[in-house]
């Protein structure tokens, strides 16, 4: 109904402004020759840090490693920023700019409406929202990054071709205007799950209305979300950690699983029902289920991994400082820590690489396999590349357990 009437009133549209802007803008690139190229890939570029994967990453590692807490809040912000954009984008219903017919390029593979910005909004509820979390820690050249990076974002993304000035301007608004109503629902609703409870049923309204699938993802993100944190307070209740090798380790493997487990999900769905994404309801109620399984998993379950972890890095002799205090660390003790082979960075590594590349290399090797079949082994280029994927796999998954054996043969303290 909401669609009808705002196609009836008129979607495509824009400010006197707006076009001349774009156009103006992405002349000075031109449409060819090494600056267009360097522009082209640059605004790419950062156009990422609005992205998904990028913003999931900065919460991993806010939740994950440096201060659990935080990062509950920061991820809500973010989850619920990117629940409220496609809940207006679905009534706004504003065509893209290059849509406008004004000679705009398009420069980006974008769908969906525009207006807001989804990049910019994100961008800003997350690095604002992180923060303003962490002011008191001390933290003051957050505030610099808080401000620049969602500017760029927002300016990629009208480089682009994918928004208007307008579009990203109020994806900005946006952003900053959900980080101080979640932060001052936080202070003044005793109960954090009356706050999740209350947007997953304004949330529902999506399902009247939104035909995009960033309304699904968002949808999804969000009770996996609340499902995770009730997980993780009753049963995981994991502890964050301040070395920094078990931070970026936490990242990296977590990434990698969200990510994995994103596409794995598809897998059986694909084989069993190949053009699910035809049935527009089957692939937005399985895309509501695929992203709240991966983030309840996320959330609550692959933390249960950090303890058992622990155990491998004492066993490993690399853990043996980590519960004597700062205060009792002997001149002698600190000077044999810093003093520790080299070999014990390369050991981390060679174990970081082993487990990401693994992973997503069953994950790459799966796909490579599943088109190789379904170009019957003809010698097409998907079939080689997913052959080749897999034997560069092999070869690098070696080479990092060869690694993290040698390495950590002697165990060495770190």
């Amino acid at each position: 109904m909401l669609n009808t009437i705002s196609a009836a009133i008129g979607n495509t549209w824009s400010l006197p402004f707006e076009n001349p802007f774009i156009i103006w803008f992405q002349s000075l690139g031109g449409t060819n020759g090494y600056f267009h190229y360097f522009l082209y890939h640059l605004m790419n570029f950062i156009s990422m840090f609005g992205e998904e994967m990028i913003l999931v990453g900065i919460v991993g590692l806010l939740y994950w490693g440096i201060d659990k807490k935080g990062g509950e809040q920061v991820g809500f912000i973010m989850i619920s920023t990117t629940l409220v954009n496609p809940l207006i984008k679905n009534i706004v219903c504003r065509t893209r700019p290059f849509d406008s017919e004004a000679g705009i390029h398009n420069f980006r593979d974008v769908s969906g409406y525009s207006f807001p910005s989804g990049h910019s909004s994100g961008s800003s509820a997350t690095f604002i929202g992180t923060t303003v979390t962490y002011k008191q820690k001390e933290m003051k050249w957050l505030i610099s990054i808080s401000v620049v990076i969602p500017l760029l974002v927002a300016l990629s993304r009208t480089y682009l071709g994918a928004h208007y000035p307008t579009d990203v301007i109020c994806g900005l608004a946006l952003g900053v205007g959900m980080v101080f109503l979640v932060r001052t629902l936080y202070k003044f609703v005793s109960n954090k799950y009356f706050i999740y409870g209350g947007f997953a049923l304004i949330g529902i309204a999506g399902f009247f209305y939104c035909t995009t699938d960033d309304y699904f993802t968002a949808y999804g993100l969000l009770i996996g979300f609340i499902c995770g944190i009730i997980f993780e307070e009753k049963v995981t209740k994991f502890e964050n950690t301040k070395v920094w090798w078990r931070i970026v380790l936490r990242v990296l493997i977590g990434g990698a699983l969200f990510l994995g487990l994103n596409e794995g999900i598809k897998l059986p769905i694909k084989a069993i029902y190949p053009s699910y994404k035809d049935n527009f309801w089957f692939e937005s109620i399985f895309r509501v289920l695929r992203y709240a399984i991966v983030t309840f998993l996320m959330i609550g379950v692959y933390p249960l991994l950090f303890k058992q972890t622990e155990k491998l890095w004492k066993k490993l002799g690399w853990l043996k400082m980590q519960n004597i205090s700062d205060e009792t660390i002997s001149e002698s003790t600190a000077t044999i820590t810093l003093d520790a082979p080299r070999k014990n960075i390369i050991g981390i590594v060679g174990f970081a690489l082993s487990f990401v590349i693994g992973f997503a290399g069953l994950i790459l090797s799966a796909i490579g396999l599943k088109k190789a079949l379904k170009n019957n082994f003809d010698g097409e280029k998907l079939s080689v590349a997913g052959t080749a994927i897999s034997c560069v796999w092999i070869a690098l998954f070696t080479i990092c357990m060869i690694a993290l054996i040698s390495f950590t043969k002697g165990k060495p303290i770190l």
